[in-house]
């Protein structure tokens, strides 16, 4: 894979993009998660573009919609550039507002940039924009108050004062305000620890509509679902 290319313009960019593809674990376990998905993807809280980019690299098919937070600092170089992924589709919004679509959704290192109320509204609504048969995956660091959080925290407290992080008060979930927004009864789910080779606290939240009995193709998640008539499910998600 290139390490960045000539897909964002400046050099120290290049050489974190080059760093960050390499290490961070979410990148590759993303791709495992998706690559067999024939639904487009929804990359909420996109950031520079490093997931899309990461993607097409390893030559995922599927059309991609990114959605940066709108308070995040433009920087010159930032934002991977469109030749290099050609989608149509590019918004900066407040990711606590509804958004509309249906697909795959990726939720990655945003909602700690949210108030506790903006992440009960977005989680809430991409619930309901998941696709039948798609996943959900979120990936952050739950407030478990050990001392891998606390390393996290200020981890994400010194980034806030030397790089484009977005410059807003930290808001870390814990697990339950999460979960809280996924019915077991109607979804899917799976916690994982993804931390990688580092000392943080991230975790990876998979999360998929349940399928009708008569469906395939669970996989490992399987033995979290509880399944729930066709009907009821397409009543409340896109299908």
């Amino acid at each position: 894979m290139r390490a960045g290319g000539g897909a964002f313009d400046e050099r120290w960019l290049r050489i974190y993009v080059g760093h960050k593809l390499r290490s961070d674990p979410v990148f590759p376990t993303a791709f495992e998660l998706l690559r067999t998905s024939r639904h487009p993807l929804i990359d909420l809280g996109c950031g520079v573009g490093l997931l899309a980019f990461y993607l097409r690299e390893r030559n995922y098919p599927n059309s991609i919609r990114r959605h940066r937070l709108r308070r995040a600092q433009d920087h010159p170089g930032q934002i991977c550039r469109e030749q290099a992924l050609p989608e149509p589709f590019f918004t900066e919004q407040d990711l606590g507002d509804l958004f509309t679509g249906c697909g795959d959704i990726v939720i990655s290192d945003l909602l700690h940039y949210l108030s506790p109320n903006d992440q009960v509204r977005l989680l809430e609504n991409v619930g309901t924009q998941l696709a039948l048969g798609g996943r959900l995956i979120i990936r952050d660091c739950p407030n478990d108050g050990n001392a891998r959080f606390w390393l996290t925290h200020l981890a994400e407290r010194f980034a806030q004062s030397t790089t484009w992080n977005v410059r807003t008060p930290l808001h870390f979930p814990p697990r339950d305000r999460i979960m809280a927004a996924f019915n077991p009864a109607e979804f899917s789910r799976m916690i994982e620890p993804l931390w990688g080779k580092t000392l943080f606290n991230n975790h990876l939240f998979i999360l998929s509509v349940a399928r009708p009995p008569h469906c395939s193709g669970l996989g490992r998640t399987q033995r979290y679902s509880k399944l729930v008539s066709p009907r009821n499910v397409a009543r409340r998600h896109c299908g």
